[in-house]
């Protein structure tokens, strides 16, 4: 599996550790029945309030910052014959995150795994803005495998 780590480095976090725990979340969700795929590529990028603001706009026509924005990888993706799929792309706001890291009373580096989780889910589909709940409960399901509690 290849997760590429672009962006502003975040304290206390080395890619090196990103990418174990994306992979953590990935076989967790394996483990759990949740993935149909083997998952071969997944990008996670790291930017300001300037650059998600900017992404916002452009693909939700929403003029403002957020914390996570995933970019699913589009379903005729490559060779038929191809084992697994690319996840696609998790852009999370550092700035954002060091806010909500604030307000929650924990560590920036546990706000960016709260957000690689919850982009991951919305990757494979889960939306909680219009299931009934069913991406919340499985989110926490997931934060309790992985150690988050």
């Amino acid at each position: 599996m290849n997760i590429e780590v672009t962006g502003s480095a975040i304290p206390r976090l080395t890619r090196r550790e990103i990418g174990a725990y994306a992979r953590k979340v990935l076989l967790t969700l394996d483990r759990l029945g949740h993935l149909e795929d083997e998952i071969t590529d997944v990008s996670i990028a790291f930017v300001d309030d300037d650059a998600m603001k900017n992404l916002n706009r452009q693909f939700r026509h929403k003029n403002r910052t957020t914390d996570v924005l995933t970019f699913a990888a589009d379903e005729t993706y490559g060779d038929p014959n191809r084992r697994g799929r690319p996840l696609g792309d998790i852009v999370i706001c550092v700035d954002q995150a060091r806010r909500q890291a604030h307000d929650e009373r924990h560590s920036l580096s546990t706000e960016v795994r709260y957000l690689i989780l919850h982009g991951m889910l919305h990757a494979l589909g889960y939306d909680h803005e219009t299931d009934e709940g069913e991406m919340d409960k499985l989110e926490i399901e997931l934060r309790g495998a992985v150690g988050l509690g």
